[in-house]
């Protein structure tokens, strides 16, 4: 053979003598020798990273031939250094789509131009409607159906294995696919078989509407490949007597099953599946709504119950499907359970967990292979969904949020409501994840339907090479290690799942020890230890002094006997929540302050009885956010904010808190308390939504920077009217009406401000002239330049000045609009200037890069703003002017101590600077990427090509991640705003409050980020 077979061995393959061939084919094309030198050295590279080497050169050879035009191909290999790897990962994973591209080479550049990309249902839906819409054959219509399903399959393959596409977005595209099959098969059939038989006509002259209810995995939007279509078929109303009637919508179901029917559902059909309908059982296929809902709600078991959990429209009339799952959302979700309900719940229950417990013993028992479902296994996939709509079903008659359809969707909203942990929602979801990318692997490798790993050890060790668990030595999948990882994952699942089951309801006979505990006149020291330590209170005596305290009313008029019997059924919960923060002893501790300042205990503990998610948001504030505790303990009135930031569905937004503000000073003769009342509740607001995770840090940030910016208006409006009591008010020289124009910069220009920011603020006027004397008021007038300094350090005095609270916020004095000092204020016309007539220094041409008027008429705002970004598109730039940036940082990084994660190395500054810079440097070709935020700003120069899309993402992720950070440190107090705590037991704070499992990570993600903005900042500066 030629010796550019020479890297075909047994090392590689199994086979040489036929991979040779299999080259020798490739080789004998005509095309250009360096493109096949250049195909030898990819594969030299790839062959390696596959698992069956010989069957991927054998595909690649029949794909070669099969084309028109070999040698585009080859220069694509060789110009693209992904789609070669692309499409050898398809042949080793998909024989299916391995055969669609042999038979039609040139749908590999339709897969390369879709790349995998997620696609919305409705665009879904569109495409196969265009292409339905003029069919009237039937069969042609199923040919068209099939192709639809091969290439939209295909694409959702090539995105799952060539672009590693998520299983949870898998799932919902699967869906999707169907989704439009199914919409558009019924809207054919109901064209198609008029032709066929009358149409039904109800007494009233329309048709009687159909609607196909979803339910399942296709229902939940969590499809995998191959999976059966579990539907409903529902009319409104036809005459029960009349049996052409009867006929036509029985045909209609039996042309839609063979319509979608394929003896290979994996890519080109679907396999139907009816028996979840009322009356299957009956062999009615179809029925009215109505008396499928009475049906249901009369004798609908609770099995069925909870499989409506996963219900949706799918097809035909939203109004008659929504209207029927609404009707029936009270039989799924009871408030009030029976005896039989709680009976068929218990059994529910008890089997779930003899599974669960039988295949944890079992595997630790014995690790010899046996067959495995990855969906019915014990501890499989199916077990965590009909754990979690156990778990729905439970709750979700009092908590709306838990009603999710899909998986994902729904431990996200018990973790939300404090039915599970953040850890067990997050466990779950990411075991689940693995099981559906198995589940996935198993059915595209080996076109196997029913969810069985095989138990052939090569198809074994095929299967753990693609999932990446792979033997070093013998470089084959590592077949022990896969058994072993995927017996863990249904051990784990198992144990977590009897763990969940012990929230299930029962007769109410048995009463918590804790309970107990607190009923207990005299308990026993041993008893108070040997049930305290079980929840991690160290100092058992101190902790039972505090719930004793707990349970004791301080409101004289009130009950005592009812604060003590609400503490006591709620303890249990209480104290399983405590046992989950870092430092428990310390967390009740801090609840008994809140308590003692709020008084009314009865009330608080009635509250979070019936509502567990405030029971966990009120454990979580008082173990980790020592300023929203203190917030609470000086302002006990602020226990409805409390409350109410659970129910709100949103933060404040800007106008709201503008006019809850300018409400709140209405005819005041002071503000300093009502301002401070008011940024604390806000605060409050915030910062709850903030640490059970409501919120992004984006929307968290900008609220705070809307509260501060209500704050400095009322303050100079208030000031203002002082000051033109004496003076009169200001006018311009064409006596239209003066007024300060505030201007944010830094964090609060950008909106990105933390609890305790600094405020950076500059004082403007929009015209010069001289005060006009009011009617009745001092003959004194001055000029607008004396009015407006004197105003501007009056705010700056009154935001400063210390008081019973504290310092309302710390506004930097030392800026000056000038740079003079003793001036505290000028016309915008003259700052402007400064810029115009680049008098002004480098650094303030960052700072305005942030500039954002806050105060004033939404005209001079917007007429300075706009002058703003203008003079950004003008601003100077040399070679050596990112030089004298990057010495800026420099000296500001001096400054600070090597873990400040904001001055320090990698900092929070260096993504701003990079940012300013770029700003700087564009501004003039791209006048567009201005903008003061600094997360935006970054979108925009990628956007605008003037930095790397990679680039700008990865400064943007390592700045939200530092900020993050720095927030939650904020809520902690911590002496060091900028930097982590050196202690442990803050580090277990800060991870708690974050819902980090481990603090080491939080160091460890500071840690690459900073490293990596480094990294960008020099190669960024380096390149300007």
């Amino acid at each position: 053979m030629p010796d550019h077979f020479d890297w075909i061995d047994s090392t590689t393959f199994a086979a040489p003598d036929v991979a040779r061939q299999n080259a020798q084919r490739i080789w004998a094309l005509e095309v250009p020798r360096d493109l096949l030198i250049s195909l030898q050295e990819r594969l030299v590279e790839q062959f390696p990273q596959l698992g069956d080497a010989d069957a991927v050169l054998d595909s690649l050879a029949c794909f070669l031939t099969a084309a028109a035009a070999p040698e585009s191909l080859l220069e694509l290999f060789r110009n693209d250094a992904r789609a070669l790897p692309s499409l050898l990962q398809i042949f080793a994973t998909s024989p299916r789509l391995t055969h669609h591209l042999i038979d039609d080479p040139d749908f590999f550049q339709t897969l390369r131009q879709q790349d995998g990309q997620v696609v919305d249902r409705s665009e879904l839906v569109d495409r196969l409607y265009q292409c339905m819409s003029e069919i009237e054959d039937f069969d042609e219509a199923s040919a068209q159906i099939r192709q639809f399903l091969i290439r939209e399959t295909s694409r959702i393959i090539y995105g799952e294995f060539a672009r590693s596409m998520v299983p949870e977005k898998v799932g919902r595209q699967l869906t999707y696919v169907a989704d439009a099959v199914v919409q558009s098969s019924l809207d054919f059939l109901l064209r198609y078989l008029p032709k066929l038989r009358d149409t039904p006509v109800m007494p009233s002259g329309n048709t009687p509407q159909v609607t196909l209810i979803g339910l399942g995995s296709f229902g939940a939007e969590e499809m995998s490949y191959g999976d059966s279509l579990q539907l409903i078929f529902l009319y409104d109303r036809i005459d029960p007597w009349n049996i052409t009637h009867r006929e036509y919508y029985d045909l209609l179901v039996s042309e839609f099953i063979r319509l979608l029917h394929s003896d290979t559902p994996l890519d080109d059909g679907y396999n139907i599946d009816l028996r979840q309908s009322p009356m299957y059982e009956t062999g009615t296929r179809i029925c009215s709504s109505f008396e499928a809902a009475r049906i249901f709600e009369t004798s609908g078991r609770t099995w069925q119950r909870i499989g409506f959990i996963k219900a949706r429209v799918v097809a035909g009339s939203q109004t008659l499907g929504e209207g029927f799952l609404t009707r029936l959302q009270p039989w799924i979700f009871r408030r009030f359970i029976s005896r039989s309900d709680l009976a068929e719940i218990q059994t529910l229950q008890h089997k779930l967990e003899r599974r669960t417990l039988t295949s944890s013993d079992a595997a630790s028992a014995s690790a010899e292979q046996k067959p495995c479902n990855v969906l019915r296994n014990p501890g499989g996939r199916g077990d965590i969904q009909r754990t979690i709509q156990f778990l729905q079903l439970l709750h979700g008659d009092r908590l709306p949020e838990v009603r999710h359809a899909n998986t994902y969707d729904a431990l996200i909203g018990l973790e939300r409501a404090g039915c599970v942990t953040h850890e067990e929602a997050s466990l779950l979801s990411e075991n689940h994840a693995r099981l559906c990318r198995l589940q996935h692997q198993v059915a595209v490798m080996f076109e196997k339907l029913d969810d069985q790993v095989p138990t052939d050890p090569e198809l074994t060790k095929r299967l753990a090479w693609q999932l990446g668990i792979r033997d070093p030595k013998t470089k084959q999948g590592d077949v022990a290690k896969f058994r072993k990882q995927l017996e863990e994952v249904f051990d784990v699942n198992c144990r977590m799942i009897n763990h969940l089951m012990l929230d299930a309801p029962d007769d109410g006979s048995a009463v918590a020890i804790e309970t107990e505990l607190m009923l207990d006149p005299d308990p026993a020291a041993e008893t108070i230890t040997q049930v305290l330590s079980k929840h991690k209170l160290s100092n058992a005596a101190r902790a039972f002094e505090d719930l004793i305290a707990l349970s004791t009313e301080s409101v004289p008029f009130l009950s005592p006997h009812r604060c003590r019997h609400f503490f006591a059924q709620i303890v249990p919960s209480l104290l399983s929540e405590i046992s989950q923060t870092p430092h428990p002893d310390k967390t009740l501790a801090s609840l008994t302050r809140v308590a003692d300042s709020i008084g009314a205990k009865a009330t608080l503990w009635e509250l979070l009885g019936t509502n567990r998610p405030t029971m966990k948001m009120v454990v979580r504030l008082c173990a980790s956010a020592p300023y929203l505790v203190e917030i609470l303990t000086d302002n006990p009135g602020m226990i409805d904010e409390l409350i109410d930031s659970l129910l709100m569905d949103r933060l404040p937004s800007a106008e709201r808190l503008d006019s809850q503000s300018i409400e709140l000073c209405r005819g005041a003769q002071e503000i300093d308390a009502i301002l401070h009342s008011f940024k604390q509740s806000a605060h409050l607001t915030i910062g709850v939504r903030n640490i059970l995770g409501k919120e992004t840090l984006a929307a968290t940030q900008q609220a705070i920077g809307d509260t501060a910016e209500a704050c400095i208006r009322r303050i100079i409006e208030f000031e203002q009217e002082r000051l033109a009591a004496q003076y009169g008010d200001p006018v311009s020289e064409d006596g239209e009406k003066a007024e300060m124009i505030a201007v944010a910069l830094g964090k609060l220009g950008g909106r990105e401000p933390n609890y305790h920011s600094d405020l950076d603020v500059v004082f403007l006027y929009s015209a010069d002239g001289e005060t006009r004397r009011r009617v009745g008021g001092p003959r004194s007038t001055t000029t607008n330049r004396s009015f407006f300094n004197q105003l501007a350090q009056r705010v700056i005095e009154r935001i400063n000045a210390p008081g019973p609270k504290g310092r309302m916020y710390e506004l930097d004095g030392r800026l000056r609009p000038t740079g003079e000092e003793g001036v505290f204020a000028v016309s915008t016309e003259d700052f402007l200037n400064r810029f115009r007539q680049h008098e002004a220094p480098l650094w303030q041409w960052l700072a305005i890069c942030k500039a954002r008027s806050i105060s004033g008429s939404r005209t001079n705002r917007t007429r300075f703003d706009n002058a703003v970004a203008t003079l950004l598109t003008e601003a100077p730039w040399t070679s050596e002017t990112a030089k004298e940036i990057r010495k800026i940082r420099t000296r500001m990084q001096e400054t600070a101590t090597s873990g400040n994660l904001k001055r320090g190395e990698g900092g929070t500054v260096d993504v701003e600077f990079v940012a300013q810079m770029l700003t700087l440097k564009h501004a003039a070709d791209s006048p567009k990427i201005t903008h003061c935020n600094t997360t935006v700003s970054l979108e925009r120069l990628a956007e605008a090509g003037h930095l790397p899309e990679d680039e700008a993402l990865q400064l943007i992720a390592g700045y939200q991640t530092l900020r993050g950070v720095e927030i939650n440190l904020r809520l902690m107090k911590t002496p060091h705003r900028h930097a982590l705590p050196e202690l442990d037991s803050l580090m277990k704070n800060l991870a708690f409050l974050m819902n980090e499992s481990d603090h080491k990570m939080i160091q460890t993600a500071c840690d690459q980020a900073r490293q990596r903005n480094r990294r960008l900042f020099n190669r960024i500066f380096d390149r300007a």
